[in-house]
């Protein structure tokens, strides 16, 4: 059968192993190849291509729900249930979603962004299923840096704890999360790890001795081990732990999922693969290059990314003040393996764990030491309570990178920064910043940690800025927490801040305008003073931002003429109460009603 001929997974069952382990490596050389056109995420998908073809050969989805975390492992599922046609529009605008999508398929019964949320949906699952009197299992399918996600442990807590409600959870074990996995649950997972040349040597038996040999040298491997060997921390909660198992053995996975689904409780069966299985480069990569791939693209790239603007400040700073890391598993992603190779005494991973990695700040920065807590916008949610309580209220000195702040494009809706500015805005003693160029991250980023002693954000998108590494040279320079014109004039104040700030220079521009443009660089507190002078003029007020508008600084604007009285004409453009799906950037602009086009639009009709 042709992958493309696949309409749903039934028909793995009439395969034989071989053919099964043809479909393996077909679908791994089309992933290759399919990925390399359009971008996506390449080194997890390559490492679960057996694992999935497994679980669809014994158990019967939909009936049977497969909850993948996060979901961007999940595209050989995609494959089997009939979505290969699609994939030339992988990560697209309209296209096929780079994870789970429950609009795709009935298969698709689990979808978030987010690491460490399977476990919690599990149980959602499999109470769903005693309410509702349904057949069938529920599997779901965490990887071994996700698992140590707290929210993880507590869901692992629960269902370990109820003798009366079965749930499988296959962990895949590939010491790799986006970057090399962390902490002592990560040295206690290597522990139960089989060596690979182990792993290499037991594929040679398999192939080399009869059946009924290997099943009575597996059943003696099983007592001894259970002889000499401690419980593990997954017994210790509760559940059958089997493992653990070549990820990658069709035939092992296969006998081990048939056996796990006559037991009655709740199991764990810990498979070991190769992120990245079947691609020389991503196999070698351990520090998360192959994690995620690009579409290739002709343009050249002008500048480098604001990601990397931001550590090069930090290394800079380093000779004002001596500063610490904590970061959340992002460094490949945040561009922050220059820091941490440099100040390793200085610098800490903390995995998967962005509430327990605001509290270490907070208290860290009471204790006097400088921090820096860089988290992707969307994920910086997750920690919502902790920023909040612990850094916010008590008024600690932490700083804040917020990466990927604003429309971020191919990754979908989970991925949109567009709730951290209302997220913090609400928040007591809260700076909010966010810089125009690479000139003014080096201000803002200096004014944050040697100017004033709050907790401080400083927001910056997912795109490039203009600066040459070998020419240009970081400077810091002290500012004060205000607002600048970036352009006079008269008859229409605009404002904005970000990169944000370019396309209201164009519009401008293009209409002829002669309008006064506003950097709002300090989104919170606003800059008083210049409020007073803008809306003195009486001239009508245009507000851009690219993230949701409630609890923005529009709101905070109306707020503020409303108190004194002013009554200019104001309109803003923003996303107003919608999802934002996965697309390019500058399509989602337009499909958002927030490209160049719609604001020459919205302001014409404005000004009518």
């Amino acid at each position: 059968m042709k992958l493309t001929d696949i309409k749903d997974p039934s028909f793995l069952k009439n395969l034989n192993h071989k053919e099964l382990k043809a479909v393996a490596d077909e679908i791994r050389l089309f992933l290759i190849d399919s990925i390399s056109k359009t971008g996506g995420h390449l080194s997890s998908n390559l490492g679960t291509v057996e694992l999935i073809i497994a679980l669809h050969y014994v158990f019967n989805s939909p009936e049977d729900v497969f909850v993948f975390d996060v979901g961007h492992q999940a595209y050989t599922h995609k494959i089997l249930t009939g979505r290969i046609s699609q994939f030339d529009t992988l990560r697209q605008t309209n296209g096929l979603s780079g994870y789970i999508n429950y609009k795709e398929s009935i298969h698709d019964q689990w979808e978030s962004g987010h690491a460490g949320t399977a476990l919690s949906a599990l149980l959602g699952v499999l109470y769903a299923k005693k309410i509702k009197k349904e057949r069938g299992e529920g599997i779901a399918v965490i990887g071994d840096a996700s698992i140590t996600n707290g929210m993880a442990f507590e869901a692992l807590n629960l269902l370990g704890s109820d003798p009366n409600t079965k749930g499988i959870i296959i962990l895949n074990d590939n010491e790799m999360s986006i970057s090399k996995s962390v902490g002592s649950i990560s040295k206690a997972l290597t522990k139960f790890r089989s060596m690979k040349v182990v792993i290499k040597w037991k594929r040679i038996w398999q192939s080399i001795l009869p059946r009924f040999i290997l099943s009575f040298l597996s059943r003696v491997k099983r007592g001894l081990r259970g002889f000499f060997q401690r419980q593990n921390i997954f017994e210790d909660l509760g559940y059958m732990y089997v493992g653990p198992i070549d990820g990658h053995d069709l035939k092992g996975l296969i006998y081990n999922l048939k056996r796990i689904q006559k037991i009655k409780k709740s199991v764990v069966l810990h498979i070991i693969t190769e992120k990245g299985k079947g691609h020389i480069e991503a196999e070698n990569d351990k520090i998360g290059t192959y994690h995620g791939v690009s579409k290739p693209s002709n343009s050249k790239k002008i500048g480098i990314s604001w990601s990397e603007m931001i550590c090069l400040n930090l290394i800079e700073l380093q000779k004002y003040k001596e500063t610490f890391v904590v970061m959340p598993a992002m460094e490949v992603g945040a561009k922050f393996s220059a820091f941490a190779s440099q100040f390793q005494d200085r610098y800490l991973d903390v995995g998967i764990a962005e509430e327990h990695a605001a509290t270490m700040a907070a208290s860290l920065a009471h204790q006097g030491i400088p921090v820096f807590l860089p988290l992707y916008a969307t994920f910086a949610q997750r920690a919502f309570d902790q920023i909040l309580n612990d850094i916010a209220r008590s008024n600690h000195h932490v700083v804040f990178g917020i990466d990927r702040a604003g429309i971020v494009g191919e990754d979908g809706s989970t991925h949109q920064g567009l709730f951290d500015v209302s997220m913090f805005y609400l928040m007591p003693n809260m700076t909010i910043t966010m810089p125009y160029d690479a000139k003014e991250a080096s201000e803002l980023l200096y004014y944050g940690f040697m100017l004033q002693n709050k907790p401080f954000v400083i927001r910056y998108p997912r795109g490039t800025v203009l600066y040459d590494k070998e020419k240009d040279i970081i400077e810091f320079t002290e500012i004060k927490p205000v607002w600048k014109i970036l352009e006079k004039g008269t008859g229409l104040q605009m404002i904005s801040y970000g990169p944000s700030l370019d396309l209201l220079k164009h519009v401008n521009e293009e209409l002829k305008l002669n309008a006064q443009i506003v950097n709002a660089r300090f989104i919170k507190p606003m800059d008083e003073k210049m409020l007073h002078a803008v809306c003195k003029t009486n001239d009508p007020i245009f507000v851009y931002e690219e993230l949701a508008n409630t609890g923005s600084l529009y709101p905070q604007i109306l707020k503020f003429m409303a108190t004194h009285g002013y009554q200019n004409k104001i309109t803003s453009m923003s996303i107003t109460d919608q999802v934002v799906e996965h697309g390019h950037y500058k399509d989602m602009l337009a499909q958002y009603q927030m490209d160049q086009k719609a604001m020459i639009k919205h302001i014409k009709e404005f000004l009518k």
